[in-house]
């Protein structure tokens, strides 16, 4: 009888032991079947038809919902589809998705977005109202996304004010050669200059460009051009990490476009920097006719880079993928 009683108190500290170990996984389970049906993807097409088709045409099928870098199957921090719902970004009308098909998305990327109509194991919904989970924030900012578009705009307007800057010296510079050019004694021959007027005007050039009093719009164009790079490497190292695959269906999307825009103002950015130092050096050493196509080659592109990336980012925003 006492064996009995033993036995009866050891499987009761098994029993609870057991139900310690397994509650969390349980709990879960209870959470998977708060979802109804639970059938896998058909769970998440529901969910997607309801919430997002309306937008967004990739949700017709399994192929389109899990290619173009919308899911990065197992990592849903490195999904675009969880990195906007989770912070809300997405649906951009309408209700937003519950705590619960947010935890469900998550899972079946978690679970390797399978294709299957059969139940999938979630974690459990984060009970935040209409709020992402905490471990989705970037920096300071609600997710990766939120930093890129931040960082992408700002370091625009950066970019423009820096090159409309740039523009205002230039042709200063320009109005104050002209000058010199008109009031130079005995006229200057700009068809057949002797090398005395040449080497008068290179040191004229040289002393413009290094006189303190003409500094201010020079400093100012280098100073939001610091400060526009410094975002600008955010943005791109952001871009980078959610760099989506070409579509492969012969269509051209909205990631197709906003791809080749940040290649395209990427190498315009590398080709700006060069140009800038070859600029400035050439004002150095006072070489007119250098200065002169190199200083329209700069303001061009230092123009075009802006006018690229706010193209990209109102594409991003508005157009329907």
């Amino acid at each position: 009888m006492r064996n009995q009683k033993v036995s009866g108190r050891v499987v009761a500290i098994l029993a609870v032991a057991v139900g310690m170990v397994f509650a969390p996984a349980l709990a879960s389970a209870e959470t998977v079947s708060a979802m109804p049906g639970n059938k896998g993807f058909a769970t998440i097409k529901e969910i997607l038809d309801n919430s997002c088709s309306g937008c967004h045409d990739w949700t017709g099928s399994y192929e389109t919902i899990t290619g173009n870098g919308h899911i990065v199957a197992g990592s849903p921090e490195k999904s675009i589809l969880y990195q906007k719902i989770a912070s809300d970004e997405m649906p951009q009308s309408g209700d937003k998705l519950t705590p619960d098909q947010k935890a469900f998305i998550k899972g079946w990327i978690m679970a390797g977005a399978p294709s299957t109509d059969l139940a999938i194991s979630v974690p459990a919904a984060d009970t935040g109202a209409g709020t992402a989970p905490a471990s989705q924030g970037f920096l300071f900012f609600p997710s990766k996304v939120a930093f890129h578009e931040v960082t992408g705009f700002t370091s625009t307007a950066l970019f423009l004010g820096a090159g409309v800057l740039g523009i205002v010296h230039f042709v200063e510079m320009m109005d104050a050669g002209h000058a010199y050019r008109d009031s130079y004694p005995g006229g200057f021959n700009e068809d057949n200059p002797t090398p005395q007027m040449l080497a008068d005007r290179s040191a004229y050039i040289t002393s413009l460009w290094s006189d303190p009093n003409n500094q201010a719009l020079r400093w100012w164009h280098i100073g939001l051009i610091a400060g526009g790079e410094s975002l600008y490497i955010g943005d791109a190292l952001t871009g980078l990490s959610m760099l989506t695959k070409p579509s492969t269906d012969g269509k051209i999307r909205k990631n197709d476009i906003h791809r080749i825009a940040f290649f395209t103002h990427a190498s315009l950015m590398a080709a700006q920097i060069v140009l800038g130092f070859f600029t400035t050096d050439a004002m150095n050493r006072g070489d007119h006719d250098t200065m002169i196509a190199l200083g329209a080659a700069h303001a061009a592109i230092g123009l075009a880079i802006p006018v690229v990336m706010l193209g990209a980012g109102l594409e991003n925003m508005f157009l329907p993928e």
